[in-house]
């Protein structure tokens, strides 16, 4: 995830989806994107790339969530801490799906529904992905 975007801007997006092959081969084809696959904490991720510059990410919807989650789309938006920021966020009317979590030592993110129902998420860089 990008640490040069300012608080407040989209810094990520990312799919998540059921038949990740599948979205690799339309995507790919659509774009010419290229796909980087990871480990982190034991959890598959692959890396969505245009030439060097990384876009995004996408991943398997967990097994638990399969039948709950539809294949989707979820902007990140660069936060400073994201504890203060869904505490703002609950203030004004959201929930929270996903508490603030770690993702290795890269940062921490959270999800939260707005008002109206749509998902967000928030991003804070503790380390530059390398």
């Amino acid at each position: 995830m990008s640490d040069t975007k300012k608080f407040g801007e989209i810094c990520w997006s990312e799919l998540l989806t059921n038949e990740p092959k599948k979205a690799q081969e339309f995507y790919g084809s659509l774009f010419g994107w290229q796909f980087q696959e990871h480990n982190f904490d034991g959890t598959a991720y692959t890396t969505v790339k245009a030439g060097d510059k990384d876009l995004g990410g996408l991943m398997q919807i967990p097994q638990d969530k399969k039948d709950k989650i539809p294949a989707h789309w979820l902007n990140y938006v660069h936060v400073e801490k994201v504890e203060t920021a869904v505490a703002k966020a609950k203030s004004l009317g959201a929930t929270v799906c996903v508490e603030p979590t770690p993702v290795s030592d890269f940062g921490r993110f959270a999800v939260i529904i707005d008002p109206t129902g749509a998902a967000i998420a928030l991003w804070q860089t503790l380390k530059t992905c390398e």
